[in-house]
């Protein structure tokens, strides 16, 4: 019983309700921590192998392992809204096929005389199903990640003080993401394809293929899939990747964005910010319409939102009236309230008859025709433009509105939520396996073997696919995640020297010492956060959406820009 109380202490305390105003590690800091409960972890080299294999949702409650969350900063938040999203687009995933008669139709559909009036299809309640909704919230928040360090940088009020060196840290940092980021993102889905590869050719039961003629013929078709996303030069490609690893499809634009986002920084780096804002936003409606590029949109909407943090419009219209503007604090909560509820509408759009029942018969006349399901444009994306454009749309406002409302962020930064973040890319990337291999055929064998009800097997399905992914995503998250991250480190610090001083050494590159125990605790140290300062001459972040935040100026709170 102590253990049990100490679990459930564990996961229900309130976190360290600490708001600084840079972004938090992207994982666990050894010597600070915000869950509340210390440890002394095991000596015993046997007992501490066994301990590894102890998820950490279980091994840090009971005070078994070093690791702890990350500090609950001001951005904390945005790691429980990317968590959550990763759960939403698994439960797409598992009732896109068994409920598919009604789930991709809007509430109060008339369908042959009968009305289509399910709980799950109310509007906003669907958002809970809306994995389409969700991928535009990815890449908002990967605008926002990608570019908040170095808006930091650009906003610092000092920096005129500094300029050649905030020059200098600036280029550094911008060469070092660029760099890192296919590692970043594409070693994980290797790891994947290889897993799944197996997986499909071995295992009895879910998907197999066993086209090939052997397990290395196989493996060569998931290594062309993996080709196929990450290739940055193919911009038309926006479709699944065949071969049972779907969802990797957004890994590909993710890249691409990033190549943009780092395009659009330096760019904009020696513009004031109101010349930064106008060319976001121009470059935003431009590539919405001159090729329905939503995910250009998107990343910028976030760029636009990392700016406003440390540039708000009321400091623009300061200068602009030379005085200073007071704004009530419900003239900013109501509006917040409003967008997070209208983007929470627009990112649960119905993709199957999208006007038939309201709200969206009415919100529908202002869908743009060409992206509306009659148009023959040849859409490149896997489903109706109609989605993408009011997703895109609904994230940006559902993330401003957050950005608003600290009672919502403080919600959005409770212990389980930020663990759900910290796994949330591997998470992501295993929730096909879940439930192509845990949960469907769970469901199938209770319905057709015993007996059970659609919806009871459905239930069972679900909450043991869940259970699966969660706990693979733990090890995914440990063993290979952060060996990427580590690696991507390595590779453009040690070997290509971005940002290296002369003399010094990564202890955290592949085969260095450092200060890390060879056997693993029950959640293995992240070596992402631990590196050593003195080898780096600039801390840039290491930051994505389905990637951890990483403080990169040690914790210091950052300022916001005022009357520059």
């Amino acid at each position: 019983m102590y253990h049990i109380r100490r679990w459930v202490k564990g996961f229900i305390s309130r976190p360290n309700r600490h708001y600084g105003t840079a972004l938090p590690l992207a994982a666990s800091d050894l010597r600070s921590g915000s869950d509340g409960l210390t440890s002394s972890p095991p000596k015993s080299l046997a007992l501490r192998w066994l301990l590894f294999l102890l998820p950490f949702c279980i091994a840090r409650p009971l005070g078994l392992t070093e690791r702890r969350l990350p500090k609950t900063m001001s951005t904390t938040y945005l790691n429980g809204i990317r968590g959550i999203a990763c759960w939403i687009v698994f439960n797409e995933h598992m009732t896109m096929d068994k409920y598919r008669d009604f789930i991709f139709k809007p509430y109060g559909t008339d369908e042959g005389g009968n009305k289509l009036e399910h709980f799950i299809q109310l509007p906003i309640v669907r958002a809970l199903i809306a994995g389409k909704g969700m991928v535009c919230v990815f890449f908002v928040l990967s605008g926002f990640v990608l570019s908040y360090s170095s808006l930091r940088k650009i906003n610092d009020p000092d920096r005129a003080a500094k300029q050649e060196k905030s020059g200098n840290d600036l280029l550094t940092s911008v060469s070092s993401m660029t760099l890192r980021r296919a590692i970043r993102l594409f070693g994980p889905m290797l790891a994947l394809a290889f897993i799944t590869a197996f997986v499909t050719y071995y295992v009895p039961w879910g998907r197999m293929d066993h086209k090939a003629p052997n397990i290395f013929a196989h493996l060569y078709k998931f290594w062309l899939s993996s080709v196929t996303v990450m290739d940055p030069y193919h911009w038309a490609r926006m479709k699944p990747p065949p071969h049972y690893f779907e969802q990797a499809w957004t890994l590909g634009v993710e890249y691409r964005l990033s190549l943009v986002m780092f395009l659009m920084i330096a760019t904009t780096a020696t513009l004031s910010t109101v010349g930064r804002k106008a060319v976001i936003i121009f470059v935003a409606g431009w590539s919405v319409y001159c090729n329905r590029r939503w995910d250009v949109a998107c990343a910028m909407g976030g760029m636009l939102l990392a700016e406003l943090r440390f540039a708000p419009l009321s400091d623009d219209l300061s200068r602009l009236f030379n005085r200073p503007l007071r704004t009530s604090k419900w003239l900013t909560t109501v509006p917040a309230v409003f967008c997070v509820l209208l983007g929470l509408l627009l990112c649960g759009w119905p993709e199957a008859m999208p006007n038939s029942a309201q709200p969206y018969r009415f919100i529908w006349e202002f869908t743009p025709i060409n992206w509306r399901p009659d148009d023959n444009h040849g859409a490149p994306e896997p489903v109706g433009g109609w989605v993408w454009w009011w997703g895109t749309i609904g994230a940006f406002s559902m993330l401003w509105g957050l950005e608003q409302l600290p009672l919502l962020q403080k919600v959005l930064s409770v212990s389980f939520l930020k663990y759900l973040g910290e796994i949330s890319y591997a998470y992501y990337l295993l929730q096909g396996l879940g439930h192509t291999h845990v949960g469907n055929p769970l469901y199938a064998v209770l319905q057709d073997k015993y007996g059970w009800s659609k919806n009871s097997a459905f239930v069972a399905g679900y909450i043991v696919g869940n259970i699966f992914n969660i706990i693979a995503s733990d090890y995914f998250w440990r063993v290979i995640d952060e060996s990427s991250i580590r690696l991507a480190r390595f590779v453009v610090v040690e070997w290509l020297g971005v940002g290296k001083q002369h003399g010094t050494r990564s202890r955290n590159g592949p085969g260095s010492g450092g200060d890390y125990a060879l056997v693993p605790t029950s959640a293995s140290i992240a070596i992402d956060d631990r590196f050593a300062l003195e080898s780096s001459a600039v801390e840039e972040e290491e930051i994505a959406i389905k990637e951890g935040f990483v403080d990169g100026n040690n914790g210091e709170p950052s300022r916001r820009r005022r009357n520059s």
